[in-house]
């Protein structure tokens, strides 16, 4: 038996580390999805977790035919790489001799340490994360096509390149310009974030959200939402820890437990922030209790705000760093949240605000509080490698670093919103967008996959709506004299019926509440 190099064994170790990372961030979509799909109306939670099916099954074929080509393939130039179509001689070195075996996957040191397999896994798994979250936002009254156009051209063209752009060899952010995002700030949540905009912008609010008043449609499980925020949470933690795709050497070791602790304390800071600000606020404006907003699902997004912006160089903060991204954070997401809510944008798990607050404020936190000892090649320290305006402040390659972030965060928000304004423009034209009224109110479950997430006599009790005088009640198990007395919206509001005749003429659609309909 051959003993194994030290160059084989840090292959080893930094493949599996690699692999790990990746089935953890593939957990941490999944967490997304239990936030959404816990955060819906309950006649709509089936809907939000088919639509994670259907990005996972889309996104993969298009990243492999051209996702991963545009972003790691060889013979790269500065805007896209150029082989590695559908795998085409992927990590064949022994068939085709010159073809790589390792991947470059710490662009900065140009360390090739990982089986190639195992980066296109990880990488795709960064896809499906950016495409998962986007999507989150279309809840509740997206068509199913919707989700498979968006999905195909979110992983098979506008992430990757991105990610070239910034972490690809030769990409002119990472290489040309110097910008820095370790994490993915910017290229993944920020992403994300604008992607989620765009289309919320096209679908249009949800029935009765800001018409005739506004009003907060709660979501049916904080149990459920709670499971997905340990999720997601967890996936934070390897995925901040992970950014430099290496593990070995002491400085490298050094980084990724910086990357954990930073990313707990920059979470935890933004959450405690946003809940104190958001009390503060309810105190000074004093609202009706049905307007209050959803404290759980809010602080959660709170804390996934502060592992966001953190993000961008947690394995490059110091731990007291990471509390100021994290306090500012809550107070961005904040704004961001209350700015579209005042914009009627209907985004009903607040996953805009989220990523672009966090994802904007992080890219230019990077350049502020950065340390300036980095790892060397060795994986031993080098003191004084980056510049930074808290310790460098009178340097100006220090100030140039928010220049890299403002052209960064341009890049990324401009080249996100075109591509998917020309899509959701499109399907829009073709009437293609969004669900009717009468599926949205009735649920999309049952009438577009034909099978509701929960016990028919649940889904009949929490829609609750009557249609041309017959409720799904009456319709799927017969006239119950017993029809129970649940609703799902905040104090069981009643939408007075002369608002929908009004709207819909006299013999529009009538809407009661479960309450009007016991009186009768």
């Amino acid at each position: 038996m051959v003993a194994a190099t030290n160059e084989q064994l840090q292959q080893a170790i930094e493949s599996f580390f690699l692999l790990f990372n990746g089935v953890v961030v593939f957990l941490m979509s999944c967490g997304y999805t239990l936030i959404e799909s816990g955060g819906v109306r309950s006649q709509n939670a089936g809907h939000s977790l088919f639509k994670t099916l259907l990005i996972f099954i889309s996104s993969i074929l298009a990243y492999w035919i051209t996702g991963y080509a545009f972003a790691f393939g060889g013979n790269a130039n500065v805007i896209l790489g150029t082989r590695f179509w559908a795998s085409e001689r992927f990590g064949a070195k022994d068939v085709y001799p010159g073809v790589e075996n390792f991947t470059n996957s710490n662009n900065f040191y140009n360390l090739n340490n990982q089986d190639p397999y195992i980066h296109f896994f990880y990488h795709y798994t960064l896809t499906f994360l950016v495409t998962n979250i986007a999507a989150s936002a279309f809840a509740e009254r997206c068509r199913v096509p919707v989700y498979v156009l968006f999905s195909v051209l979110m992983s098979g063209f506008v992430y990757p390149f991105l990610a070239h752009w910034m972490w690809g060899a030769n990409g002119w952010l990472g290489d040309v310009v110097g910008a820095r995002d370790y994490g993915g700030s910017a290229i993944i949540f920020l992403t994300a974030g604008v992607a989620a905009l765009i289309g919320t912008v096209f679908l249009g609010p949800r029935f009765g959200r800001f018409e005739p008043r506004t009003l907060p449609l709660f979501g049916h499980s904080i149990p459920i939402t709670s499971v997905g925020a340990i999720l997601v949470a967890f996936g934070f933690f390897v995925l901040n820890s992970g950014a430099d795709h290496r593990i070995t050497g002491e400085a490298y070791g050094d980084r990724v437990g910086h990357g954990l602790v930073n990313t707990l304390l920059s979470g935890a800071t933004s959450g405690a922030t946003y809940y104190l600000l958001q009390r503060v606020v309810e105190l000074v404006q004093q609202p009706a209790r049905h307007l209050k907003r959803r404290v759980f699902l809010s602080t959660v997004n709170s804390i996934i705000a502060g592992m966001v912006a953190v993000a961008a160089g947690a394995v490059a903060y110091n731990p007291w760093s990471a509390v100021i991204v994290g306090a500012i954070a809550a107070l961005s997401f904040l704004l961001w949240s209350k700015l579209l809510l005042k914009l009627h944008i209907d985004d009903p798990v607040e996953t805009a605000a989220v990523h672009i607050g966090g994802g904007l404020w992080g890219i230019f936190a990077l350049p502020i509080f950065r340390r300036t000892v980095g790892p060397n090649i060795d994986g031993g320290f080098t003191e004084d490698t980056f510049f930074s305006i808290i310790y460098r402040i009178s340097v100006g390659e220090s100030w140039r670093g928010l220049l890299n972030s403002l052209c960064t965060a341009a890049v990324v928000m401009a080249w996100t919103a075109i591509f998917v304004a020309l899509l959701f423009l499109v399907l829009k034209f073709i009437s293609l967008l969004k669900v009717s009224q009468e599926e949205e109110l009735r649920g999309i479950d049952l009438f577009q996959h034909g099978e509701p997430a929960y016990a028919l006599r649940i889904y009949c009790a929490a829609c609750g709506e009557q249609l041309q005088g017959k409720t799904i009640e009456q319709e799927t198990v017969g006239v119950r004299t017993n029809f129970p007395n649940i609703v799902t919206d905040a104090e069981g509001a009643i939408v007075p019926i002369e608002y929908f005749n009004e709207r819909n003429g006299s013999n529009g659609m009538k809407v009661k509440s479960i309450n009007e309909e016991n009186r009768v």
